[in-house]
């Protein structure tokens, strides 16, 4: 594998955490380009649905990723374990035993990261023995021993570029009972910190540039330092997507600067994932609305669907969100299943 260069250089970007530093008040968002998508999404519903009836024994998965390989990992949180399936379903492997896994990711090396809504951050060197899973150690490459209260919820590498260096490492998404507990948390490759640093969002507030109870983060892909995440706490804005300017990191969508279905008031209960596509499109699953709702890059609602159950389009509990290739998995983590969509601009498929 290639060895990049880690190194952490965002100067006058990253900021230290409330219990490690000051931070530095975020600039206005620059003016939005109103580039929005043309066309609204058909969702094709493929069978058969991944389920006990066929012959997957999920409990409650809470995530979704789609990997570099690409094949499929599943965060099987009641079985306490990983699962690697290719794009057909084929199960691959499961990992060694890892409590509570709750969301994943992984680095442009092929190693599969894993938080467990504790204050812990798992690897799995997937490299190491050619993608066997089963006998990949899982290894324990942080814990936040002075906070043993904090809870990671989210996960999500970085491979970008700032000022014509590179970028690696990751975003973290934490929550806990102490305000300066909700953050979203950056790390570096080698995770070789005591305290993380944390992007400079005011914990617990109520407005564009805060955080409380964040629930799950995506980023852009490579070479993009930009990410969205998504918030369970009493936020008026539970999704943001961050961006960063010449002097920190702004809102790229701002509701300040017009009217965007992404901030109306009410939208979301309980948002615990985000996912986008390769257009920019933005996808949210609400575990409380049981909905699964789609905007543009510029915070249009498109089609959305959902509602309580466990039949055709509807969900119990949804958690995780990925999309690839035109389709769309959902980790209906009440349902003990993984639903996929197909996605289509073409009004008269049926």
């Amino acid at each position: 594998m290639k060895n990049y260069l880690s190194i952490i250089l965002f100067t006058g970007i990253i900021l230290i955490t409330a219990c490690g530093g000051e931070k530095i008040p975020l600039p206005q968002q620059p003016e939005d380009d109103g580039t929005s998508a043309v066309n609204d999404t058909v969702y094709l519903q493929l069978n058969p649905v991944w389920d006990n009836a066929n012959g997957y024994d999920f409990i409650e998965p809470s995530d979704i990723l789609v990997g570099r390989e690409p094949l499929l990992y599943i965060a099987d949180t009641g079985n306490d374990r990983i699962l690697m399936l290719d794009l057909a379903g084929n199960i691959l492997g499961a990992s060694q035993s890892i409590e509570n896994p709750v969301a994943l990711t992984q680095d442009s090396k092929l190693n599969l990261l894993a938080v467990t809504n504790s204050n812990k951050i798992y690897r799995i060197d997937l490299v190491s023995k050619q993608h066997d899973i089963a006998n990949i150690p899982v290894e324990l490459v942080f814990e936040e021993i002075d906070n043993p209260d904090r809870r990671y919820t989210g996960i999500s590498s970085i491979l970008g570029a700032l000022g014509g260096q590179v970028v690696i490492g990751y975003y973290v998404t934490a929550s806990g009972d102490q305000k300066r507990d909700n953050q979203v948390l950056l790390f570096p490759e080698d995770f070789d910190v005591n305290v993380p640093d944390a992007i400079s969002l005011e914990p617990e507030g109520l407005g564009i540039q805060s955080a409380s109870d964040p629930s799950g983060i995506t980023t852009l892909r490579d070479f993009n330092i930009d990410f969205i995440f998504c918030m369970v706490g009493q936020n008026s804005f539970k999704v943001q997507w961050i961006t960063a300017g010449e002097f920190g990191f702004i809102p790229r969508l701002n509701p300040a600067n017009g009217s965007f279905d992404l901030f109306e008031p009410g939208k979301f209960t309980s948002p615990e994932d985000v996912a986008v596509d390769e257009e920019g499109s933005i996808y949210v699953v609400d575990a409380q609305n049981d909905f699964l709702y789609k905007f543009s890059v510029s915070g249009e609602e498109l089609q959305s669907f959902g509602g309580s159950g466990d039949g055709e389009k509807e969900f119990n509990q949804p958690k995780g969100v990925a999309v690839f290739n035109q389709t769309l998995y959902v980790a209906d983590s009440g349902n003990n299943r993984i639903v996929r969509f197909k996605l289509s601009t073409d009004v008269s498929e049926n």
